[in-house]
């Protein structure tokens, strides 16, 4: 009890506690949760060091890379980005308590850690574990400037620093080009500010970031504007009246990724912030760089694509302070608060624990089949390792042979699990396969056409006429729990007599 006692007086030992509780969390899951389809896919091409990507810029690619030798690629990959959001749980407190308060700072910290798609993200092998880090810290390092405790740092540390923060932000996810504006809203609309745009270590910061981010520049001028071109598709799809089903959706899957009861009081936290405006200039800093991610990727559905809920995630995450603020207000005004946080909490291990469980063995299929009958979204997290056993045990694990995938996503669970033992072609949407090897490379050689039923079939006639001979083999049969929940179709294709290209090109 006297334990419990001192963290409650002590705002900054309880921020360290939750931040202790939620790595061992994230330990937990990384030892017991499969790899994802984006995780798989980002393993298997990071076994390449490229200056650049297809599908993102490179930092996560080149973390997954250095660690390969150590980590391997499995599991333990995820190590370096549960490490990386520990550290953005500490970061959020000290931009917090530099802008409120420290007891705002651990109220931001809890609320971080209590959100699904933050604590969960932030530990898999994806661009959003560096992405906010390095939001984080720019914001943290400029915060510092902004509104110094004492005397204010040098302008020209400050803005280095800031600069090369923002520089790997940007080499994370170009959501950073958003967090740059609104930076500089937040510098125009303040007069004190403004006056800051004069010195020369803003633009110092600028070319440093610019430097930082040259790599994935040139990799896009070398390969046509490929990235850019592919990420600004995504959100298009031009309607000529709005369609507000669409962006209610789009704000439908922010809910749900948050948590509906961490959401709801974080709008409200916001729109509190909104309605003070520039009266409060700590929440309009994080307005300013929160609200370009959030607004764009929110009203984008109205005219272009749904997208996805996701997107606006960076936004919401440099509103965590004012919401530790709000927090912060409500807990000294009552026990409602604390409520709160003691019931969110329950409900994320729960839930978390739940899903778990099931996705690592399936159980909920064996206990409430019918609830399963028309799919199970958590295979996605389920690993194909059982492919390279049984293509061992049938002597078809040559090298000599490639191995051709129907669409990127099946790709990267055969490369994961083959750990990059054969070459691994796509007859389908390829995005970084297109990139990974020449594919005239590959004529002459046989190969083993892989993947589900339904896609095989979809892609067989096309594939025909690339090789010379189609020869079906037993499937490949496998699944959690000794369950058949994976059925792969083999074809042995005899001898690629010409490059694989895209369907329809």
């Amino acid at each position: 009890m006297a334990v419990l006692a001192d963290l409650v007086r002590s705002p900054r030992r309880t921020a360290l506690a939750i931040i202790a509780v939620s790595l061992v969390f994230h330990l937990i899951v990384m030892a017991t949760l499969g790899l994802g389809v984006d995780e798989c896919y980002t393993i298997s091409v990071a076994h390449d060091l490229k200056l650049s990507y297809f599908d993102h810029p490179p930092l996560h690619y080149w973390i997954a890379h250095g660690f390969m030798p150590v980590l391997g690629d499995g599991r333990l990959a995820r190590l370096p980005f549960v490490a990386m959001f520990t550290a953005t749980s500490w970061m959020m407190f000290l931009l917090t308590r530099q802008l409120y308060s420290e007891t705002a700072g651990a109220w931001a910290v809890l609320a971080l850690n209590l959100s699904a798609f933050f604590t969960l993200a932030g530990g898999w092998i994806l661009p959003d574990g560096p992405l906010m880090l390095c939001l984080v810290a720019a914001a943290w390092t400029l915060a510092r400037a902004f509104f110094p405790q004492g005397e204010a740092p040098s302008p020209w540390l400050t803005w280095i620093v800031a600069g090369a923060w923002i520089g790997l932000a940007c080499l994370s996810k170009y959501h950073a080009a958003l967090f740059v504006a609104g930076l500089f809203v937040f510098m125009v609309t303040s007069r004190r500010r403004a006056v800051m745009l004069l010195h020369p270590a803003p633009w110092v910061g600028a070319v440093v970031a610019a430097v930082i981010v040259s790599p994935v520049v040139i990799w896009n001028a070398q390969h046509d504007w490929a990235s850019f071109a592919f990420q600004a598709g995504r959100a298009g799809g031009a309607h000529s009246f709005p369609n507000v089903g669409r962006m209610l959706t789009n704000i439908g899957g922010q809910l749900l990724w948050i948590l509906p009861w961490i959401f709801v009081p974080l709008v409200v936290a916001t729109w509190q912030a909104v309605r003070a405006g520039r009266r409060s200039e700590a929440s309009w800093f994080g307005l300013c760089l929160g609200l370009p991610a959030i607004v764009v990727f929110t009203l984008n559905p109205l005219w272009g694509s749904v997208g996805l809920p996701h997107w606006q995630m960076p936004g919401w995450l440099m509103l965590y302070p004012l919401f530790g603020a709000y927090l912060a207000a409500q807990a000294t005004v009552g026990r409602r608060t604390r409520i709160w946080a003691a019931t969110s909490a329950g409900l994320l291990i729960v839930l978390a624990s739940i899903a778990d469980i099931h996705a690592a063995t399936g159980v909920g299929r064996l206990l409430f089949p019918s609830v399963f009958a028309k799919g199970d979204p958590t295979l996605e997290a389920y690993e194909w390792t059982p492919i390279r056993g049984q293509l061992a045990a049938r002597g078809l694990l040559d090298p000599r042979r490639f191995i051709v995938a129907v669409n990127w996503i099946e790709a990267g669970k055969i490369d994961q699990a083959l750990s990059d033992t054969m070459a691994v072609q796509v007859f389908g949407e390829r995005k970084q396969y297109a990139y990974r090897a020449d594919p005239a490379s590959f004529v002459g050689r046989d190969a083993l056409i892989i993947g589900t039923p339904d896609r095989i079939a979809s892609a067989e006639t096309g594939l025909s006429g690339y090789f010379e001979q189609l020869t079906e083999l037993p499937p490949i049969v496998f699944g959690r729990s000794g369950m058949s929940e994976v059925t792969l179709r083999v074809i042995a294709a005899k001898r690629l007599t010409k490059p694989l290209i895209k369907p329809g090109t």
